[in-house]
C-alpha cells in the first residue's frame, strides 16, 4: 500500500481462494481444497485465507506461492504530507487500507506507526499474526504539527464490511 496525500493506494492484489484464476492455479492443478470458516471466508486446505504467502511451507505443495501481483507507480515529487509505503500482513482483515493510512498519518515516526497499527488490529480482533512495515519517503514529520490525536473508535457502517 502507498499512502499519498492522505489517501491509500493499493499496489498489490489480494489472492483469495475464491478468485477463479487463483482457484484454478492453486487448488484445481495442485490437489488442494477450499473450506469456508464460520464467517463465510474461504481458506486453502482449511487454514489459509490467501493463495499466496511467504511462509506456510506445508501448503506450497497445494499451489500456495510467495510471488505477489504488483503494480508500479511513479512518485514524481515528495508532497506534504509525505508519502509512505506500508506492507501489512494479517491486518487488512480487521482494518481497511484507508483506516491504516489515517492512523499512520497521525504518528511521529515509522516505528510508532507500525506499533500503533499492530496494536489496533489486535484491538479490533485480528486473529492472524499481525505484522506491518512502514517505509517513509521524504522527511517524516518535519512539517507536521505536534498536535497528535488517536482514536481507537471506528465507524462500522463506513467501512462497508459490517453493515
Amino acid at each position: 500500500m502507498l499512502c499519498r496525500k492522505g489517501k491509500a493506494l493499493k499496489l498489490t492484489v489480494n489472492h483469495t481462494p475464491e478468485r477463479k484464476d487463483e482457484k484454478d492455479r492453486c487448488i484445481n492443478r495442485s490437489g488442494g481444497f477450499i473450506t469456508w470458516n464460520s464467517l463465510g471466508q474461504p481458506n486453502v486446505n482449511g487454514r489459509l485465507a490467501m493463495t499466496r504467502s511467504i511462509g506456510d511451507f506445508d501448503l506450497k505443495k497445494t499451489g500456495v506461492i510467495a510471488e505477489p501481483e504488483t503494480k508500479r507507480v511513479l512518485e514524481k515529487h515528495i508532497s506534504n504530507p509525505y508519502p509512505f509505503l506500508y506492507l501489512p500482513d494479517g491486518i487488512n482483515f480487521s482494518m481497511n487500507s484507508q483506516e491504516i493510512c489515517n492512523v499512520i498519518n497521525q504518528c511521529h515516526d515509522p516505528k510508532e506507526a507500525a506499533q500503533r497499527i499492530s496494536d489496533q488490529a489486535l484491538h479490533y480482533g485480528s486473529e492472524d499474526n499481525s505484522t506491518i512495515i512502514v517505509v517513509p519517503f521524504g522527511a517524516w514529520g518535519k512539517h507536521k504539527s505536534s498536535d497528535t490525536s488517536f482514536s481507537f473508535s471506528r465507524s462500522f457502517v463506513s467501512s462497508g464490511r459490517w453493515a
